[in-house]
């Protein structure tokens, strides 16, 4: 029988990934709120009703390291039962931030640990979730969290917004005055961190939540794109490599529950506002967009990793089914371009 072809992940290993050999990625268990941001804390009308999913659950919650060459997968950390979320591996490629919630408590705290997977620690603590974090190029962290001790005005979950702190997690303070959330803040090439912010006040309760910018220290916020189009929630932007274009997770309506969205690729130089400055190019739900280059692009749907063109044809990766065992990855037919707006 001939062998499968796979053009779009042929084109990827041979080329934005020809000098990559691991990539990382975690498994948690899904929370079973519709909201994108129902997934920390608990519901303010019922304490002991979790607003996540995930703790005392074997087999849910790990941080792995997979050789895409060989397909061989390590567990670098394993949470017991606990949860792990948003890894995020340093500039100098030697160590992982990620957001865990341990087995039997209730908070996401951030955590360290070597791409070996040695030397875990904890970086902040406390009855609080901090979960997204990310690394910033003077050495401190950015992350979200619930320290602002908030509640979402029309539903029964926590808000949280951005905080930073220093490398090892002092001085922590906060850097957004949000009424309600900010999500999957992201820096930019010129430094600036490209987020998500919901506008509530004065605004419908239900539509308004897209790409904003903001420097390190919480001064100079400024819309990016599409807050004069209501009806898509724009979550977990990154930059384009070479590009002055981002990528982002175009969840349709109100959100999806994790962040789940077709993928568009947003270009800013036309203004915040003209609709021809996104496009759709894979219209399936998809989580994690992470651009490669102008024409590459990984993302996470269900247990499989895929590939994905800007012409939105895709291969999978990767497909996760348990520990050491994996399936051949197999085509997904592409789908056609479609505007946004």
């Amino acid at each position: 029988m001939a062998q499968e072809q796979r053009p779009v992940l042929e084109e990827v290993l041979a080329g934005p990934l020809s000098s990559v050999d691991e990539l990382i990625f975690v498994t948690r268990a899904v929370y079973d709120d519709p909201h994108w941001y129902a997934n920390i804390g608990y519901y303010c009308d019922d304490e002991n009703h979790k607003a996540y999913a995930g703790n005392g659950k074997p087999d849910t919650g790990k941080l792995y390291k997979i050789n895409i060459r060989t397909g061989a997968t390590t567990v670098l950390f394993d949470a017991e039962g606990g949860s792990v979320r948003d890894p995020q591996v340093h500039y100098d490629g030697t160590k992982i931030l990620f957001a865990l919630r341990q087995s039997g408590t209730d908070y996401y705290n951030l955590f360290e640990i070597g791409t070996d997977g040695a030397h875990l620690q904890p970086i902040t603590t406390g009855p609080y979730d901090d979960i997204e974090p990310t690394y910033l190029p003077d050495g401190g962290i950015l992350f979200v969290s619930t320290r602002c001790k908030r509640w979402v005005n029309c539903w029964t979950t926590q808000v949280a917004t951005m905080f930073r702190c220093d490398a090892n997690g002092a001085n922590i303070r906060p850097v957004s005055g949000n009424t309600e959330q900010d999500n999957t803040p992201w820096v930019m090439p010129d430094g600036r961190i490209l987020y998500t912010r919901w506008e509530y006040v004065d605004r419908s309760q239900v539509d308004f939540h897209h790409l904003w910018t903001m420097n390190p220290d919480g001064s100079n916020q400024q819309v990016f794109y599409g807050n004069m189009h209501p009806g898509t929630v724009m979550i977990d932007a990154k930059a384009i490599p070479g590009t002055d274009q981002v990528l982002a997770s175009f969840n349709p309506g109100h959100g999806h529950n994790e962040h789940r969205g077709p993928v568009a690729i947003v270009d800013a130089g036309q203004g915040p506002d003209a609709p021809d400055a996104a496009r759709i190019v894979f219209k399936e739900n998809v989580q994690d967009p992470y651009p490669l280059t102008q024409n590459c692009f990984l993302a996470a749907q269900d247990k499989r990793i895929l590939v994905i063109d800007a012409e939105g044809k895709s291969d999978v990766l990767f497909e996760y089914t348990g520990e050491d065992s994996i399936h051949e990855p197999r085509p997904i037919m592409p789908r056609p371009r479609e505007r946004v707006f």
